[in-house]
């Protein structure tokens, strides 16, 4: 019979390491702190659930750099006039190589209904570091799925109060149309 070692968890994570990380195979703190850039001491006093930082076993959840407690996701809401079944969700999660990334999916329309435009982009307002966005990539549905992935430098954090929009936009003229849809990453926690 084999037994299996169950995953530690964090009572909770102080201040600053908000954001969780679930312990896959070949692990170390050594390794975890560099994916997040973070000392590994600092990993270590914010983790004191985990006794001893050379002992890790797939499944322990550590608390890791982040001012919201993620992953988590938020309802992007209509703003203005929209055609029926316009709606949308962002999703804050750890960047596939470092940092946060916020992923972004919506049911919109084509964008020419909103005037001028051929494409949507997805933003991530962050108060007092400033705007982040990408271009929206369609699926072939009618109407499409539009979505895109953000991707923070490692100096940004996701902090409460940010804000996420999608827009129409013209990719030939640069133009930017109003936001369509709107969310707010809440203090504490998404919704």
């Amino acid at each position: 019979m084999m037994y299996r070692q169950q995953g530690r968890l964090p009572g909770s994570c102080p201040e600053g390491f908000l954001g969780r990380y679930t312990v896959l195979p070949g692990d170390t703190f050594f390794t975890i702190a560099q994916m997040f850039r973070v000392r590994i001491e600092a990993l270590a006093v914010n983790n004191p659930h985990i006794p001893n930082p050379n002992v890790l076993f797939p499944g322990d959840v550590l608390c890791v750099p982040g001012l919201i407690p993620f992953p988590c996701c938020t309802s992007l809401q209509s703003r203005g006039r929209v055609p029926f079944g316009t709606g949308g969700a962002a999703y804050v999660n750890f960047g596939p190589r470092g940092g946060q990334a916020v992923s972004i999916m919506a049911t919109l329309p084509q964008p020419r209904v909103f005037g001028n435009f051929n494409s949507y982009t997805g933003e991530i307002v962050i108060s007092g570091t400033g705007g982040f966005g990408n271009q929206l990539f369609a699926t072939p549905e009618d109407p499409p799925t539009w979505s895109s992935r953000i991707e923070l430098p490692t100096a940004a954090s996701v902090t409460p109060n940010s804000r996420v929009f999608v827009r129409p936009f013209n990719s030939l003229t640069g133009a930017s149309g109003a936001p369509v849809l709107e969310g707010i990453i809440l203090g504490g926690s998404c919704q």
